[in-house]
């Protein structure tokens, strides 16, 4: 059982700055009663990885009444490669609102999340100097590890609320003079924690320096993977500053830091590209950082209720993958996919957005009978297709339209595609084999399920069904982190695997992607290659700077898929409303066949809708915090 925190740490109250911590009270490890043994020592250390984790596993999306946890579905939500599916509360108000509102709840938890952390942080730092508790060489890998955990809270923030070179040369600011968020480096009373916010550029340099005293620390292991693994290490701290400089675009130095995070011994998952994010092979070499999951009541996280549908592990499939993302795979030979290019398809530009539905219906419309059940389609199943065949119009319904042959059509655009396609996603009409649980096909697997549209529910068929996904069927679902089979949980509320915050393939591509900014091309395409290869797909070469630089996106956006990067790679290249909005102000959810207006939730795009604000309510108790103009306060 992977216990890397104290359950003394666990209680956090809410408010700002220091009042967050209480940190007095005997049942807390403050600075009057803790720190004191070398086991109140080591207590006090795991106890700062507490708020990773979510204590009320129940909810798939933060609420007001749910204060702890690192915000994952909100990330995977506003990134180019996922929808999420929410409600009132959803971590995508961000998207869904047309005037921004600065005193959002998610807008405010990110700012709250990370200084509860960071002021309890600055309380260790502070009683690990000089401590007598522990062993010299045991305080002084503590003292590394947690500045290399105020160092990544402080990125965290730096990107959520500072910003990029890009962002801030589009508001005409620089990094100089663009402000992120207070910088707090030591411990302070409350009535301190009135600063306004330091630069970008200041908060980035300051991330720096806590990781170059990691780096500098002779007892900061060169990596965890062997021992206290998942813990952070000096192969981790390169890693991140690396990542640092790539902000400030100073790409030799960030060159030079990610080179050392090989030589700390991080590689390559030499395994298939799937099998990596599976429980049983978490602990491999690319695992840099990880919050660390256990099946156990109290280590076990509640990403399978997310992600999956009804009839894996009858979880809820609010985040699933986007159109968009799905048509961005390649084909298997490296050319772009374009739906036209399908056969069968190839009047798809001609066609209206309502009209390609016609290529997505299932077999047997025309001759009324059901070909996975043998039966006649019932009145109500009849009175779904005229539904559908008039939204088409029925001229290209019968045009287009195929009784026997139509589902086998569509399959098509699927196959031959980039093999982690199918990795990712569960696509139309592929045959699934998947557990629902105890209560459905006598706690068996399902054999041959499949996403098909209209969606009818056919309970009387466990086996090759219609995979029950959610309440609204013509979209995409996620396999990974999905887990299908019924030796793989113990339920849906105890997912046990680990989750990278850093691995070694985000680390990879962003040095190759500054060595596509330093112009040296055929060393990036030797990065972008070997996880080709892994992925089964050809090499690349490099015919110029821009091609190259499209090449390490492309691998960033598929092999870090749902892991929470896209959001603030897209922002950084610039490209954020070309991919999440493709170009257009306002855009939303889609079906397969790319229906979007009214299809599901809008989503608003404005210039100004990032970096985030301060939180309104923050401004309003700290009166020098900066205003972001853009936002509603």
């Amino acid at each position: 059982m992977k216990k890397i925190y104290a359950i003394i740490f666990s209680a956090v109250v809410l408010s700002s700055c220091v009042d967050m911590l209480n940190l007095s009270p005997v049942d807390q490890l403050s600075s009057g009663n803790m720190w004191t043994t070398e086991s109140l020592v080591d207590k006090g250390v795991a106890g700062l990885y507490v708020n990773f984790y979510r204590q009320d596993l129940s909810r798939i999306q933060l609420r007001h009444n749910d204060f702890t946890g690192i915000n994952r579905q909100g990330w995977m939500g506003m990134g180019f490669d996922g929808d999420y599916l929410g409600d009132s509360s959803s971590p995508l108000r961000a998207l869904w609102h047309e005037n921004k509102p600065a005193n959002d709840f998610v807008v405010w938890y990110e700012w709250k999340w990370a200084y509860t952390s960071i002021h309890q942080i600055n309380e260790a730092l502070a009683n690990l100097e000089g401590n007598n508790a522990v062993s010299a060489e045991k305080r002084d890998r503590y003292i590394a590890e947690v500045k290399f955990l105020r160092a990544w809270f402080y990125s965290r923030l730096n990107k959520i609320y500072g910003g990029t070179v890009y962002s801030s040369n589009l508001h005409g600011k620089t990094l100089e003079n663009t402000p992120s968020v207070p910088l707090y480096l030591e411990v302070i009373s409350e009535k301190e924690c009135i600063r306004s916010q330091s630069s970008v550029k200041d908060v980035w340099n300051a991330v720096i320096t806590d990781l170059t005293d990691c780096i500098n620390s002779a007892s900061f292991p060169d990596n965890t993977l062997s021992g206290n693994y998942g813990r952070p290490s000096k192969g981790a701290a390169y890693a991140l500053r690396g990542m640092a400089y790539m902000y400030l675009e100073d790409y030799e130095a960030a060159i030079n830091d990610f080179t050392k995070v090989s030589e700390c011994g991080y590689a390559f998952w030499e395994g298939k590209y799937i099998d990596m994010f599976h429980h049983l092979n978490e602990k491999n070499s690319e695992m840099i950082f990880t919050i660390q999951f256990d099946e156990a009541t109290g280590y076990c996280d509640n990403l399978q209720l997310m992600i999956g549908g009804r009839d894996s592990w009858n979880s809820w499939s609010n985040i699933r993958p986007s159109s968009d993302f799905v048509d961005y795979f390649q084909n298997s030979d490296g050319s772009v996919f374009n739906w036209a290019d399908v056969p069968g398809f190839e009047d798809w530009n001609s066609l209206t957005i309502a009209q390609r539905e016609v290529f997505f219906l299932r077999d047997g419309i025309n001759s009324g009978v059901n070909p996975v059940t043998g039966k006649a389609w019932t009145s109500t199943q009849k009175s779904t297709f005229n539904e559908r065949i008039a939204k088409i119009g029925k001229a290209t319904f019968d045009k287009y339209y195929m009784d026997k042959g139509n589902e086998a059509r569509a399959r098509l655009a699927y196959n031959s595609r980039d093999p982690r396609l199918k990795d990712i996603c569960l696509t139309p009409y592929e045959p699934y084999n998947t557990f629902k649980d105890f209560t459905d096909n006598g706690g068996k697997a399902q054999i041959g399920k499949e996403l098909r549209w209209p969606f009818f529910s056919d309970l009387e068929l466990d086996d090759y069904g219609d995979y029950y996904m959610g309440d609204n069927q013509s979209m995409y679902l996620f396999k990974k982190y999905s887990y299908s089979q019924p030796e793989d949980l113990v339920d849906r509320l105890r997912c046990p695997t680990d989750w990278p915050l850093i691995r070694y393939t985000d680390v990879a591509l962003m040095l190759a992607e500054a060595y596509v900014e330093t112009n040296q091309l055929d060393l990036a395409a030797a990065i972008v290659n070997k996880v080709r290869q892994r992925a089964g797909m050809p090499s690349v070469s490099p015919s110029g700077q821009n091609q190259m630089r499209e090449a390490v996106r492309y691998e960033r956006r598929i092999e870090l898929s749902l892991e929470c990067h896209n959001y603030f790679d897209e922002w950084r290249w610039g490209t954020y409303k070309e991919m999440k909005f493709q170009g257009k102000d306002v855009y939303g959810d889609q079906s397969w066949w790319k229906e979007w207006d009214g299809y599901r939730e809008k989503w608003y795009y404005n210039d100004m809708m990032y970096p985030w604000p301060a939180p309104a309510g923050e401004c309003q108790r700290n009166t020098n915090l900066i205003r972001t103009d853009g936002w509603a306060y």
